[in-house]
């Protein structure tokens, strides 16, 4: 059992699982097994934000920040209904008005059986079922972007309750044939086993997804999930998924000469549903070389070394993860009314089919070093790669054609770089000791092709409209390529004319109007023209950043004296970029937000001002207003439009010391009178510190991630909590 209370309110976990397994050797020539668990999984809350969420207004945890815990005179905050208000929101309320229970119930059987049917030759079979059923109720507020937005007008603006009901049910059978062929051969410099093998997946769901409006506008989550009947059917679709089916062959082959010279050789055939027609087989062969080079005669005499081996691979690899039935035209229930009152009750759906879709293939190349020296006191591997991943199976949006998205196989990604694995003991004695390990990657990616399509910006929708876009996707390029404009502080009143009480731009002073959204005056934030144009536009965005790190990796040191052990485990990442767009989501007053609280930026003194603190009054003089700004660095909050600049990029730089564990065991002479073979007391910390210059909560947030072309945005995250655990070990 495990019961875990987040950290943030309302969010619950909560984990039951059963597991019983049974082994049996019914003779010297057969074997069987039979392993049956349970899961039953409850969770609560919708946490800070969803991948599916219907607008990014309605994530949670911007609120904590924006709302203002105390009441200030002379705003509007306590007459604001919290229910209703769309710029000044209740952290509380939005939690309440987001809401979600989910339960998963798994039952999974797994049988095997082997039989020895010679003493070369081995006969192995599984079976596997799974049962997994999932409930959700998924709760829309009177202050969420969906109830006021989704439902008919009549219910806009009252609770709204989502239930799914899903059932998923799958079934593995897979036949494996092992053979060594070492009696025949009758050479003990050769050494030959083949393996060969059959699987099959059958998969298949059903959801029934009921959708109810209009709930009174006092329901809460509770109340609505008990009282299902006083809201508004909306739409009950029902969904059968088409049949989901993977047939595979498979085979391996291994050969060594004097255990000294060894060569792999493996053949997948998969033949997918997901697929037609000639493309519904997928052929991937891989093969691996190895030499012990240590074992060779020139090497025996070194005593330094214990091992060394090289190795080169080659290998493919095949993937079908897309939902099922993209190649054919699907059809779902629909629920527009006409003129006439007739319903569409089938229409094609928002995807359109592709019948052209095959498997994605990734091709692996690897070249690498192992080694292990001074009778283990050090060692390691080296190894360099080069990846390539062709036809990859993306979702597209299809403007103009009536749908919303197709799934297409297109272009080429790779991956190419070098990672490195050391160990070491440092001491090693009989009652202390110290062990080091370390390992560091540097990884780079580049588009190699998009195949037919043009280079294309993606956004991840964070702003809604308000950043038309801010990633790049084009050939030459790697993933996670961020574009925006070049930050230039802010309009001095010396970029302005004063005439007649008025503030005229002057000549050769780009003008950033059309971004902001509002005409620029002493104060607005000020970006670069970058195409020299006199007008700062859509024209004028750039790259400003890159989500790829340079290096990343990590180091475990463990020690052991007298008794106690300690274990301290970091992993870093260095050179990556962070698109913080809580930076400027808490330093935008914008149309919606004129009141709300704003990040430390944006303080008093900080920020330009047009208000005479000693007087309260409007300051419009020149003169004064540069005098009263003197000595503040940052624009004015004010603007209708959010702005993606390179100010909201930062680097994403960090160590983290992500496990620290102390422990104690006790001797032998103390608990052996106990019937005791072993008691060790220990305590460890999880997240226990973290260094890095970034600004945000979290360095490794990554709130877009349902896009593979959108990484390393962090928008309203939930956060990482740090967590102490006190434990006990016991041997019998």
């Amino acid at each position: 059992r495990y019961d875990l209370k987040a950290i943030q309110v309302g969010s619950d976990y909560l984990r039951n699982n059963l597991s019983l397994k049974f082994k049996s050797k019914v003779n010297e020539k057969v074997d069987l097994g039979f392993t049956v668990r349970y899961a039953d999984i409850e969770i609560n809350g919708s946490g800070a934000n969803e991948q599916n969420e219907a607008s990014s207004a309605d994530s949670r945890l911007k609120h904590s920040i924006s709302y203002s815990p105390l009441p200030l005179p002379g705003l509007t905050t306590d007459d604001t209904d919290p229910y209703s208000s769309t710029s000044l929101i209740d952290p509380f309320v939005a939690l309440a008005d987001n809401d979600r229970l989910q339960n998963r119930k798994n039952y999974n059987m797994l049988g095997s059986f082997g039989w020895k049917i010679f003493d070369n030759v081995k006969f192995n079979a599984d079976l596997g079922f799974d049962n997994y059923n999932y409930l959700d109720y998924r709760f829309y507020g009177r202050q969420t972007y969906y109830a006021n937005n989704q439902p008919l007008t009549e219910n806009q603006g009252m609770p709204a309750l989502i239930i799914r009901d899903r059932k998923d049910h799958r079934f593995r059978t897979a036949n494996t044939l092992d053979i060594n062929f070492g009696k025949y051969i009758n050479n003990d410099n050769h050494n030959l086993k083949l393996l060969l093998g059959h699987e099959y997946v059958f998969f298949e769901s059903n959801q029934v997804t009921d959708v109810l409006h209009g709930f009174p506008d006092f329901f809460s989550f509770d109340q609505a999930r008990k009282l299902t009947t006083q809201g508004s059917p909306f739409s009950v679709e029902n969904y059968y998924s088409p049949d989901d089916k993977l047939l595979s062959f498979f085979g391996r082959l291994n050969y060594d000469f004097k255990n000294r010279y060894l060569f792999t050789a493996t053949f997948r055939a998969d033949a997918s549903s997901r697929f037609l027609g000639n493309n519904r087989w997928g052929y991937f062969p891989s093969a691996a070389l190895a030499w012990k080079v240590n074992e060779e005669a020139f090497l025996k005499n070194v005593k330094w070394l214990d091992a060394l081996k090289l190795r080169v691979s080659y290998g493919q690899a095949g993937n079908n993860n897309i939902p099922v039935g993209q190649t054919a035209k699907v059809f779902v229930p629909g629920i527009t009314s006409y003129i006439n009152g007739v319903d569409s009750y089938w229409a094609p759906s928002d995807v359109l089919e592709n019948p052209d879709l095959k498997w994605e293939t990734m091709v692996t190349r690897n070249i690498g070093v192992d080694f292990s020296l001074f009778n283990g006191r050090l060692g390691g591997t080296f190894e360099v790669y080069r990846n390539t991943t062709k036809d990859l199976l993306l979702e597209f949006r299809v403007p103009g054609s009536g749908y919303d998205t197709q799934f297409r196989n297109v272009g080429e990604n790779q991956n190419e770089g070098i990672e490195v694995a050391l160990n070491a003991k440092i001491i090693d004695k009989p009652d202390y000791g110290i062990d080091f390990s370390f390992n560091i990657s540097k990884n780079t990616n580049e588009i190699i092709s998009l195949g037919s399509l043009e280079p294309f910006n993606k956004y991840s929708g964070w702003a809604s409209s308000d950043i038309p876009y801010d990633f790049l996707v084009s050939p030459g390029e790697s993933l996670g390529v961020m574009v925006g404009y070049k930050n230039d502080g802010r309009y001095e009143v010396s970029d302005f004319d004063y005439v007649n009480g008025e503030y005229i731009l002057k000549d050769g002073v780009a003008d950033a109007t059309e971004v902001l959204g509002n005409q620029v005056v002493p104060g607005s934030m000020k970006l670069k023209d970058i195409n020299g144009d006199g007008i700062v536009d859509i024209d004028d965005i750039t790259k400003i950043g890159n989500a790829q790190p340079d290096f990343t990796g990590g180091f475990v040191l463990n020690a052991f004296a007298y008794g106690f052990d300690l274990t301290a485990a970091f992993n870093f990442s260095y050179g990556n970029d962070v698109y913080n767009a809580n930076k400027i989501e808490y330093t935008t007053a914008n149309r919606n937000g004129q009141y709300r609280n704003l990040g430390a930026e944006m303080a008093s003194g900080s920020r330009w001002t047009n208000i005479d603190p000693s007087t309260g009054s409007l300051v419009t003089d020149p003169t004064q207003l540069e005098a009263l700004n003197a000595n503040t660095t940052m624009w004015s909050p004010y603007m209708n439009n959010y702005v993606f600049s390179d100010w909201a990029v930062e680097d994403g730089s960090f160590l983290r010391l992500n496990t620290l564990t102390l422990g104690y065991s006790l001797p032998n002479s103390a608990i052996e009178k106990i019937g005791l073979t072993k008691l060790r007391f220990y305590l460890t910390g999880y997240n226990v510190a973290l260094w890095t210059s970034y600004s945000g909560l979290d360095p490794e947030a990554s709130t877009r991630r349902k896009d593979p072309f959108t990484p390393g945005v962090d928008y309203s995250a939930y956060p990482r909590s740090r967590q102490f655990i006190f434990g006990v070990n016991l041997n019998f």
